[in-house]
């Protein structure tokens, strides 16, 4: 997830409990087209100290080249005015730098999902480049901040700070409009990925 700068982040989830479900169909080992492997799981949770585990209607997701560099998120896959995303939380453990590490918070980022096949899904994220464009032209007004870096790069990332109603209200303009995604069929880029079930 190196390029997380270039995806649609927000601080509330984009889902609500009502509009998510659950498709067994996700279920199994992927590859991307740059062989990258996603495992994908039901979620499992703890409930409680002597309570056993438990799932939800979510899943666990892990994405790798190798074993020993292995990103986890919670997913949730929902519906919104007939079309199908993905919800992405990562889940942060055994970081490198404890210090460094309890100054992130931790974001919400969207994708649609398109299911092409039995063994093909296609997951294309919101674009933050886009939705730059579209602040910076004022075409569109929802809750965010701009964070610039402080590493003297000038570099900046929009996180939208919206309730989960107004983010849906934002999905299901834009939800359809192409632009909103990096997939011109041509470049083979992380927003834009094609999943193909290997087992």
């Amino acid at each position: 997830m190196a390029i997380s700068g270039c995806l649609v982040k927000s601080l509330h989830p984009f889902f609500k409990e009502s509009d998510v479900e659950f498709k067994n169909e996700l279920l199994g080992t992927w590859l991307d087209e740059d062989s990258a492997t996603w495992r994908i799981n039901p979620f499992v949770f703890a409930k409680g100290f002597m309570k056993g585990d438990s799932t939800d209607n979510s899943y666990l997701v892990e994405m790798f080249d190798d074993t020993s560099n292995i990103s986890k998120f919670n997913v949730h896959l929902f519906k919104l005015d007939g079309k199908m995303y993905l919800d992405f939380a990562p889940i942060r453990e055994d970081r490198y730098d404890e210090m460094i590490d309890i100054h992130l918070i931790s974001a919400h980022s969207i994708a649609r999902i398109d299911f092409v096949s039995e063994n093909e899904v296609q997951i294309s994220w919101f674009n933050e480049e886009w939705l730059s464009e579209l602040f910076e032209e004022n075409r569109v007004k929802i809750a965010h901040e701009v964070i610039t870096s402080s590493d003297g790069f000038n570099f900046k990332e929009y996180v939208l700070t919206a309730s989960t109603d107004e983010l849906q209200k934002f999905i299901i303009k834009y939800g359809s409009n192409e632009d909103a995604y990096l997939c011109d069929g041509e470049s083979n880029n992380f927003l834009c990925t094609r999943l193909r079930r290997v087992k």
